[in-house]
């Protein structure tokens, strides 16, 4: 794979983690009130996951789509103990996001990582299935 490409995305990953982190914190301070922070969420998550899908990253991608589709379902819905459950998804993204960009060129290191990412991808499909199971919502609105 082009070590130039990877750069880029290793550089989106973390602007895009900087947005995040202060969306997560809106979120918590608005006490998951604000719908909207869930989307726009999803919409810096979807980024994440069409360079990983273009890449040909399969896990990280799948993961990021898992993480996406969460996102779009909790932006949609009044389930509080949901919200809560999202945002502890969020935060676990935020770091695994982290190792994410420190292994991308070692691929020992990635495979590792996948393993993990395979993990939380279940996780917040469950998590779609047992909180989110009436919403089917799992894209941005197009206005």
């Amino acid at each position: 794979m082009d070590a130039e490409m990877l750069t880029f995305f290793v550089d989106e990953i973390k602007q895009i983690r900087n947005s995040m982190t202060v969306s997560i914190s809106s979120l918590i301070s608005t006490e998951l009130e604000d719908n909207s922070k869930f989307e726009e969420v999803g919409q810096m998550i979807d980024r994440v996951y069409g360079t990983a899908a273009t890449l040909g990253l399969n896990e990280i991608s799948e993961y990021t789509k898992a993480i996406k589709d969460v996102s779009y379902m909790a932006s949609a819905s009044d389930n509080r103990s949901g919200k809560k459950k999202v945002v502890k998804v969020l935060i676990k993204y935020i770091e695994l996001s982290d190792l994410i960009c420190a292994s991308i060129f070692d691929k020992q290191e990635l495979i590792k990582i996948n393993h993990q990412l395979n993990i939380e991808k279940s996780k917040a499909n469950l998590l779609n299935k047992k909180e989110f199971y009436s919403i089917d919502k799992k894209s941005c609105a197009i206005e």
